[in-house]
């Protein structure tokens, strides 16, 4: 009973630390994905101008940057699955520790990535909507 008890604790211990390092990578990716698309953003500025010159409404922007930022972070997303279910097979087959990987881990996998890309992703996309058509047609 007591080695029983002693491996609930470790496993509650285990769980914590890895909910604690999940979220910190779940910040640091958003962080990344925030950058990539403010970089975009700069780099694209006179596409932006021209769209917005010709009509384009600043939602219209807003929705393309978004929409880019969730496909990013669910490619991303789509590699991570790939590489634990790698690891998973790898686990499972050269060691007896049983490893394998459930639909609703990967769903929920996507959707976490999906979320953190729209919600690391709303200030590029609202900047980029923001811009002024002619400044951003003039810049280079």
């Amino acid at each position: 009973e007591s080695l029983q008890e002693l491996w609930k604790a470790i496993s509650r211990v285990a769980f914590i630390l890895l909910m604690l390092v999940s979220s910190v990578s779940l910040g640091v990716g958003g962080i990344v994905i925030m950058n990539i698309m403010l970089v975009s953003v700069v780099e694209r500025t006179q596409e932006i101008g021209v769209r917005l010159a010709l009509g384009a409404k600043k939602r219209d922007i807003r929705r393309q940057f978004l929409v880019e930022t969730v496909i990013l972070s669910l490619l991303g997303g789509m590699i991570g699955v790939l590489a634990g279910w790698t690891f998973a097979v790898l686990v499972s087959t050269y060691s007896p520790l049983p490893a394998k990987v459930t639909g609703w881990s990967v769903g929920l996998a996507l959707l976490l990535g999906a979320g953190t890309g729209m919600i690391f992703g709303v200030y590029p996309a609202t900047r980029a909507a923001k811009l002024d058509p002619i400044t951003a047609l003039r810049t280079e």
